[in-house]
C-alpha cells in the first residue's frame, strides 16, 4: 500500500478544516440546486406539453381528413356519398382505432340579449365522447343513438349568451339553394351539457350537436365535411398518415395530424423546448463553475500536501485520485439531494396541484407534471458527465506544481 497516498485520501475525505468543509458543502448545494431545477423544468414542461396535446387530440382526434381544396380559416368544403364510401378503407388502416364522420358549419347563435358567430360541429351516434365526459361542468354528454335533438355548449358560451342546460339553442345557418342564393335555416337543439376544455379558442366558438341537424343546412347532396381519426398508437402518427396516403386516392383528400390542424398551439408548445435547453445549459454552468471553484480552492489549500507527496514518490495519477474522490463525493451527494428535492416537489404537485395557473392564459388550471424515466436518467447522467469533465482541471494544475515550491507554499 502507498501509505502517503492513503493518508492523503483519509485527510481529503474527512474534510479536516472548517474552510474545506464549507467549500465542499457549497459545491454540493450548487450541484443539488442545478439538478433539482433541471428535473423540475423537464417534468413541468413535459407535463404541460402533454396536457395541451391531450386536450387538442381529445377535441379533434389524432388525425383529421377533409377535402383537399380546404384552406385554413375558410368554411369547410362539404363532401358527399362518393367520398363517404372511403370510411371503411380508412378504418381498415393499421393504427386507426376509430373513425368519426363530422359536419362542421358556421352559424349565428342567439342568446337572451346577444348574438354570436359560432361553429356547429355535427357528430354521429358512434362519436367518442370519452374526453369530453371529463370536461363536463353541468349536465351530461349527448347520447345521439337515442336523441338527435340535443347539443352541448361551452361554459364560456353559456355565460356570454345567458344559456344553460334545459334551454334551447337557436342557431341560424345560411344554406345555398338550387339557384345559388343563400337563405337562412334555423335549428333548435336542447342543451343537455356545458363543458369547459380550457382551450378558449375552441370554447368560444364551438358547440356540438347531432350530424343530422347540420346535414339539413349543407348544400345537397353533400353529407359531411371531415373525418376525425383516433389512433391506438401502435404506430407513430406519421406512419399512419403515410399508410392513409397510400390507401386513399391522390388529389382528393387532405390528411392532417393534430400538430398541423392546430398549428398555432403546437408552434407555441415547441417554443418551450428552447426554454428548457436554456435552463439546462444555465444550470449545468452553475454546477461546473461551482465544481471548478471548489477544486481550485482545495488544490490551493493542499498545495503543501501535494508537494510533500511528490517528494515522497507519489505518482501524479494517485494524487489526482484524491480530487477524483472529492468530485465523486460532491456529485453523488448533490445529485442525491437534488433528486430528492426536485422529484419530491414534482410528486407533491402531481398529487395535490397546489401551484395553480390562469386557464385563459395557459389553457390548464394547474402546473402539470409528467415523470419520464428516460429524461430523468439522461439528466442525471449528463450532470455526472459534465462534472467529471472538470477533473481535467486538477490534472493540469497538479502536473505543473514543483515539489520544492509546493512544500514551501504557505
Amino acid at each position: 500500500m502507498n501509505w502517503p497516498l492513503f493518508v492523503a485520501r483519509r485527510l481529503s475525505v474527512s474534510g479536516k478544516g472548517s474552510f474545506s468543509r464549507s467549500i465542499v458543502r457549497l459545491a454540493i448545494v450548487a450541484v443539488a440546486l442545478s439538478s433539482a431545477v433541471m428535473l423540475i423544468a423537464i417534468s413541468t414542461v413535459s407535463g404541460f406539453q402533454s396536457g395541451i396535446k391531450n386536450k387538442v387530440i381529445g377535441i379533434n382526434g389524432d388525425l383529421v381528413i377533409d377535402d383537399i381544396s380546404n384552406t385554413e380559416g375558410s368554411e369547410p368544403v362539404p363532401m358527399g356519398e362518393k367520398q363517404l364510401a372511403f370510411t371503411s378503407d380508412i378504418q381498415s388502416v393499421q393504427g386507426v382505432k376509430s373513425v368519426s364522420v363530422c359536419a362542421v358549419r358556421p352559424c349565428i347563435v342567439k342568446g337572451e340579449n346577444e348574438i354570436e358567430g359560432m361553429v356547429a360541429k355535427g357528430v354521429s351516434g358512434g362519436y367518442d365522447f370519452s374526453y369530453l365526459k371529463n370536461q363536463i361542468k353541468r349536465g351530461t354528454v349527448p347520447d345521439f343513438a337515442e336523441d338527435s335533438l340535443t347539443a352541448v355548449i361551452s361554459e364560456l358560451t353559456a355565460t356570454r349568451l345567458g344559456l344553460d342546460t334545459g334551454m334551447f339553442l337557436q342557431a341560424v345557418f345560411f344554406k345555398e339553394d338550387s339557384s345559388g342564393n343563400r337563405r337562412p335555416r334555423a335549428i333548435r337543439p336542447r342543451i343537455i351539457g356545458v363543458f369547459a376544455t380550457g382551450l378558449d379558442d375552441y370554447d368560444k366558438v364551438h358547440f356540438i350537436t347531432h350530424i343530422r341537424l347540420v346535414q339539413k343546412v349543407l348544400p345537397p347532396p353533400t353529407r359531411f365535411t371531415q373525418w376525425e381519426l383516433r389512433l391506438n398508437h401502435s404506430l407513430p402518427s406519421a406512419k399512419v398518415v403515410d399508410k392513409l396516403n397510400k390507401k386513399l386516392p391522390p388529389g382528393i383528400f387532405n390528411i392532417q395530424a393534430a400538430d398541423r390542424y392546430n398549428r398555432h398551439i403546437f408552434d407555441w408548445l415547441a417554443l418551450l423546448d428552447t426554454n428548457v435547453i436554456i435552463i439546462l445549459t444555465l444550470m449545468l454552468l452553475v454546477a461546473v463553475i461551482g465544481m471548478c471553484t471548489t477544486l481550485l480552492i482545495l488544490i490551493t489549500e493542499r498545495t503543501h500536501m501535494i508537494g510533500t507527496l511528490k517528494a515522497l514518490g507519489a505518482r501524479e495519477s494517485g494524487i489526482r485520485n484524491i480530487f477524483h474522490y472529492q468530485v465523486t463525493f460532491i456529485t453523488g451527494m448533490g445529485l442525491l439531494l437534488g433528486n430528492i428535492f426536485g422529484l419530491g416537489l414534482c410528486w407533491l404537485q402531481y398529487h395535490y396541484g397546489f401551484i395553480t395557473l390562469n386557464t385563459e392564459t395557459y389553457y390548464v388550471n394547474k402546473v402539470l407534471i409528467e415523470f419520464n424515466p428516460i429524461q430523468i436518467i439522461w439528466t442525471n447522467a449528463g450532470t455526472i458527465f459534465v462534472c467529471w469533465l472538470v477533473l481535467f482541471l486538477p490534472a493540469k494544475v497538479i502536473g505543473r506544481l514543483s515539489p520544492i515550491k509546493s512544500i514551501k507554499f504557505q
